[in-house]
């Protein structure tokens, strides 16, 4: 009779083992493999999406006319662009970037035409009013702190027709930080503000009359505030924010300060958006320092 064996079955068992591990690590390699392929897909129309919304930047800023557009590009994306203005008839304008310690931002009083000219009409009315709420410093910000920004108004202003030959400034600044005001002399600001739902650090409300700055009336009249100059000192550690709010009884609404294109491209199952934020053409900043509101004319 033939003998039997124990060990009868266990290559086959062994055999089993082994392609259980071999399918386990060809089944991981593939699962890998596939979400390898998928992430490199999805970065690429990330890629293609933003060039897209690019794309359509530049041909809103080409074209130079219309408040949208929409096109292809070869790569297999889109993009649908607009554009609109800043702060157009409102009250309120948050500046869309932060200043870091020593910049300046303008907010105009008065419009610009299409060509880029300074105009006052009933088409595009200039701000009336004197009160002026200044807002700037990002929340939480201790007014105690060595880097608590302070900020200098700087109004331009014209008078009789409104000719630039008239242009004066009239100055402030406002300093949260009381240990600083000894030797600096500003004036202390006072607590947080709220503009367009962002919160700010600091105030101080004004009336443009008080720092020689004629109001204006008549929002169809050149002469009076042109533009306000806003710097920041001190705040070294981090850009700050900075807002204006002329919401006030008997004040009118603020001029255009600018353009906003907004883009969005799409690639796949990808959408990327790129903001643009074009304010009006600034200043130089020499003026700061070249226009007084003394009597005599300007000596070079």
């Amino acid at each position: 009779m033939p003998k039997t064996s124990q060990n009868s079955g266990q290559a086959l068992v062994v055999v089993l083992l082994i392609l259980s591990v071999v399918l386990t690590i060809a089944l991981s390699i593939a699962s890998r493999s596939v979400t390898d392929i998928t992430v490199s897909k999805k970065e690429e129309d990330a890629l293609r999406a933003i060039s897209a919304a690019e794309a359509g930047v530049e041909q809103l800023l080409k074209t130079g006319s219309g408040a949208s557009i929409a096109g292809s590009l070869p790569i297999g994306s889109t993009f649908n662009a607009s554009i609109s203005g800043l702060a157009q008839g409102t009250q309120e304008f948050a500046v869309p970037t932060a200043l870091a310690a020593g910049d300046a931002t303008s907010i105009w009083f008065v419009a610009h035409a299409n060509d880029g000219s300074l105009t006052c009409t009933a088409g595009l009315p200039c701000f009336t009013g004197d009160r002026v709420k200044i807002c700037w410093g990002n929340p939480g910000t201790s007014s105690g702190s060595a880097t608590a920004p302070a900020i200098e108004i700087s109004v331009l202003h014209t008078s009789g027709s409104g000719n630039p030959s008239t242009a004066k400034i009239g100055r402030a600044a406002f300093d949260p930080n009381n240990s600083r005001r000894g030797d600096n002399s500003f004036t202390a600001a006072d607590g947080s503000c709220t503009i367009e739902s962002r919160t700010f650090a600091f105030s101080k409300e004004i009336t443009l009359s008080s720092i020689g700055a004629t109001a204006r009336a008549v929002n169809t009249t050149l002469a009076g505030p042109q533009t306000a100059r806003l710097r920041l000192f001190y705040n070294s550690d981090a850009d700050a924010v900075v807002g204006v709010s002329v919401n006030f009884p008997g004040n009118g609404t603020l001029p255009q300060q600018g353009t906003k294109i907004e883009s969005l491209g799409t690639a796949g199952e990808s959408q990327r958006k790129v903001v643009v934020y074009r304010p009006y053409a600034d200043i130089p900043p020499i003026f700061d320092f070249g226009i007084y509101s003394g009597a005599g004319d300007i000596s070079k």
